[in-house]
């Protein structure tokens, strides 16, 4: 099992980065957990979908090995097509598509599931969406993994529904400047949230002080 701390985090920037991204789903989802894949190629072994297109592909990394990924994809630039009907994206009125995201592909090899990797992946695409004005994450997920994701402050924001590979799932909305939220449940994303609302309040505090002061 690799060293926690020995992991990389990276954004995919080459292509023969995102090839193996894609190389790596093939082998989580086809080749180990045997599910149907539309966009599966069994000659190159790799699974490359429409989302691809205009996506942010993070990926950790020990060694030479890749270990874990997660892709987001920002609405503002990235066309998500059918997932923008199967999360209901419209319920955040109009902070959508401007300040919208969705997190997809989120895999683990299967000796670190259970660890700290998933969490780190998520930490990573959090604070990557936080720095560029994203307010909401959309995801979908199945019933196994929605204690993982309300513990990261996910909520159920509209009812269960049928995904076109995957079954039933439930389908998830994180408000990512919720802090309240976050804090009540103890999200990893918190700390996060609140070192950056510190940060943007100092100026603040410092003008009123001067203006007092004078």
């Amino acid at each position: 099992m690799p060293a926690q701390s020995g992991v990389q985090f990276l954004k995919a920037t080459t292509a023969k980065e995102l090839h193996e991204i894609y190389r790596f789903r093939y082998k989580i989802y086809v080749q180990e957990m045997h599910r149907m894949q539309h966009y599966a190629n069994h000659e190159l072994k790799e699974i490359v979908d429409p989302l691809d297109c205009g996506a942010v592909n993070f990926f950790a990394a020990h060694q030479t090995k890749t270990i874990g990924i997660l892709r987001l994809n920002f609405c503002r630039w990235s066309e998500v097509g059918y997932y923008e009907t199967l999360y209901a994206m419209h319920t955040v009125g109009p902070d959508h598509p401007e300040h919208t995201s969705i997190c997809t592909r989120l895999m683990i090899i299967p000796e670190l599931r259970g660890s700290t990797l998933a969490v780190r992946m998520c930490i990573l695409a959090y604070t990557f969406a936080l720095a560029r004005g994203i307010k909401h994450n959309f995801i979908d997920c199945n019933d196994h993994l929605v204690p993982f994701f309300t513990g990261l402050g996910y909520v159920e924001h509209v009812p269960q529904a049928e995904h076109e590979e995957y079954g039933l799932v439930t389908r998830m909305r994180l408000d990512v400047l919720n802090i309240a939220h976050l804090e009540s449940v103890k999200s990893p994303f918190a700390p996060r949230l609140r070192s950056l609302l510190s940060a943007s309040a100092r100026p603040t505090e410092r003008a009123r002080t001067s203006v007092h002061a004078t």
